[in-house]
């Protein structure tokens, strides 16, 4: 064991002996020196997936969706895209991109020269022909009828999720899976017609719910458990009593609903709640870890072993794996990698590398490929280091060369940490501006605060809406509401909270409309990005702290994610003894 002291926020971190032995396992590489903290937040300045712009592909000139912006930022070259039909294509040859490696010059500042010159793919859309009716979503896999959608798979007639998976009907959602017709959730599983509610699973025709499990027609409870017609708690008796008592309480109504969010949030403030969001797992730590075995210190892993360090695994599958941000799916022996996995191996530095690769080092959108160092839109190759080919023996000579280099003219950033082999890519040479990425949303930074960490801050155009409809004009139900809404421009009640994105301004879609109909949900008051800042607010962050039950007399302490102060935050044994 080890104790350093990481380059950014110059904190000290431990190094575990295991942790060792894992970077000898995947391929000797050294300890970090960062903090895993500040690696997470590395990782994520290379993840845009919620901000989305107009382009014209490189190569046919047609327009496209693409999460790389028209323009450039101050220090940041404009990024050239190309669609994924090209990119695909025999029209786009990576390899002619090719270069020497020049020893005489650190790695990364080379490699940043590559990544101005080859087109990067406009979207993570993985297959666009498994896409049916569903153009404007990101990072996503098998939609059928979907807007606005990201970091989701295998879903039907969906708006406005992330990480929703297999799901149908569902408007405004986050973390779920498996669901049907739920509206404004984060994290539930197998659920029907669950509006509003948090962290429960095999419920249906729920309101304001948290952590109920097996619960039918309830409103505002929580920690239930196979229970029916309650509200706040409170068994109604029968269906009947139930109904008549929501009827008093006006949920159609949004000033009602609005009048009702305070005495439920304190509700749900104020309950039990299990240190960590777990299931049928073993020898773990961290937060929202579902049928797993030794994943530690992670973030929203499903079915994975032997992982730490390590955020959004939905695919299942991962394993022995430390640094592994998104994806998952089969994959082994991933290091410090964004976006990948379904069926890699020994995968080190890279970001966006799915889908059967082998022995890859500091590689960007490859694919189906191995034995590469350095590369960018790859497919189906082997042997190339900056895009260009060579021999087996050649690559191996060449590949050794350059990692030895690359310790003895480490590149040095803007900020003097130095980066040596062993260390993903510097945050300074990501394609997006810091306030495009998920790292604004995990850390959150000012305009004039991004430049004392090495980021860069982009000043979106002003957004000239005229709203045809104001917040205070907006109609109380949905039965007040005409066909002709989704012509009109609606106001933000948040009126360009940068905070949270604020577009200003917002439409409401058709099938968004009808969806409101069919449940009789006011219309809501905020555009996307603002209910999407708000709803994350109920989902605890990927930083953890060591805490103790708040049981009296117990002594166990745990890692948690819950924030400082939050009470009733018990160890399993003794959540169990209340809640099951």
């Amino acid at each position: 064991m080890e104790q350093n002291n990481c380059q950014k926020c110059k904190k000290d971190f431990v190094v575990e002996a295991e942790d060792m032995n894992f970077y000898e396992m995947v391929g000797g590489v050294p300890a970090p020196t960062f903090c895993p903290e500040c690696r997470f937040q590395r990782r994520l300045s290379f993840r845009n997936d919620r901000t989305l712009y107009k382009r014209t592909c490189e190569i046919c000139k047609k327009d496209v969706i693409s999460i790389y912006r028209p323009d450039s930022v101050e220090g940041k070259a404009r990024q050239k895209v190309v669609c994924q039909k090209c990119w695909w294509s025999d029209d786009f040859d990576p390899k002619a991109y090719g270069r020497d490696y020049d020893f005489s010059r650190p790695f990364f500042e080379q490699y940043r020269e590559l990544m101005n010159e080859v087109p990067f793919v406009a979207n993570f859309v993985v297959d666009e022909s498994r896409m049916v009716n569903s153009p404007y979503n990101n990072m996503v896999l098998d939609l059928r009828n979907c807007y606005m959608m990201f970091d989701s798979d295998f879903n039907e007639d969906c708006s406005y999720g992330c990480e929703v998976e297999r799901s149908k009907n569902c408007v405004d959602n986050n973390l779920i899976d498996k669901s049907e017709m739920c509206y404004e959730c984060v994290n539930v599983q197998n659920c029907y017609r669950t509006f509003y509610s948090v962290d429960c699973e095999s419920s249906s025709d729920i309101w304001f719910c948290r952590d109920c499990t097996g619960c039918t027609d309830c409103f505002g409870c929580v920690n239930l458990r196979k229970q029916s017609y309650c509200i706040f708690n409170e068994p109604m008796g029968t269906k009947e009593a139930y109904q008549a008592r929501l009827a008093e309480m006006g949920i159609t109504s949004r000033a009602q609903i609005d009048a009702l969010k305070p005495q439920i949030r304190e509700m749900w403030d104020s309950s039990l709640k299990k240190y960590m969001h777990e299931k049928q797992s073993d020898d773990i730590s961290g937060d929202y870890i579902y049928n797993s075995r030794n994943v530690n210190e992670s973030w929203i892993v499903q079915e994975g072993w032997n992982v730490k360090y390590s955020q959004y695994l939905i695919a299942s599958g991962a394993k022995d794996s430390y640094d592994f941000t998104q994806f998952g799916d089969r994959s082994e022996l991933h290091y410090e990698v964004l976006q990948g996995g379904g069926g890699s191996s020994r995968v080190r530095f890279c970001w966006f590398a799915p889908n059967e690769n082998q022995n890859l080092d500091y590689c960007m959108q490859v694919m189906t490929s191995h034995d590469m160092f350095g590369c960018i839109g790859m497919r189906k190759s082997e042997y190339c280091i900056l895009n260009k080919q060579y021999s087996p023996e050649e690559y191996e000579k060449i590949r050794s060369a350059i990692m030895a280099q690359m310790m003895d003219i480490p590149y040095i950033d803007t900020q003097g940490a130095e980066y040596r082999y062993g260390e993903f890519f510097p945050s300074e040479i990501s394609p997006f501006a810091y306030n495009e990425t998920s790292a604004q949303e995990f850390f959150p930074l000012t305009a004039s605060g991004v430049s004392d960490f090495g980021f860069v801050w982009h000043e979106r155009e002003a957004r000239n809406y005229l709203p045809t409809i104001l917040t205070s004009t907006l109609p109380d139900s949905i039965a007040e509401v005409g066909d002709e809404i989704t012509k009109d421009i609606i106001e933000c009640a948040n009126k360009g909270d940068a905070t949270k994105n604020c577009t200003t301004a917002f439409r409401v879609v058709p099938d968004e409309l009808g969806f409101y109909r069919r449940f009789d949900i006011p219309l809501p008051s905020k555009c996307p990005n603002c209910r999407h800042a708000e709803r994350m607010e109920y989902r605890n962050k990927p930083t953890f702290r060591t805490s103790m039950c708040s049981h009296e007399g117990c002594t166990n302490e745990f890692l948690t994610a819950y924030k400082v102060g939050t009470p009733n935050v018990y160890c399993k044994e003794h959540y169990l003894q209340y809640v099951s």
